[in-house]
């Protein structure tokens, strides 16, 4: 299974570096960043495709990551998650 994520954020790049020191929760939550985008036309948007190894820890770091902002370094405003499977 994978996971979409969609962020909005307050600048992309700022986003991008506190996304990447997050490493390591991701992981003890059974996450794998597979790949990253950001909006072709706006440094407020970014995307992250995720490898889910176990839903129910997948489902706790987003709980806890809408929860805890210096996560992101402040830098979401609003986040979407979606768990999607190959139809």
């Amino acid at each position: 299974m994978q996971m979409i994520c969609h962020f909005e954020v307050t600048n992309f790049s700022d986003w991008q570096t506190a996304f990447l020191a997050d490493d390591e929760a991701r992981r003890d939550a059974g996450l794998t960043v597979l790949q990253i985008w950001r909006d072709a036309d706006s440094t407020t948007h970014a995307f992250a495709l995720l490898s889910v190894n176990d839903r129910p820890r997948a489902e706790g770091w987003i709980t806890r990551s809408n929860a805890l902002h210096s996560d992101d370094a402040n830098t979401v405003t609003h986040a979407s998650h979606f768990f999607i499977k190959t139809a």
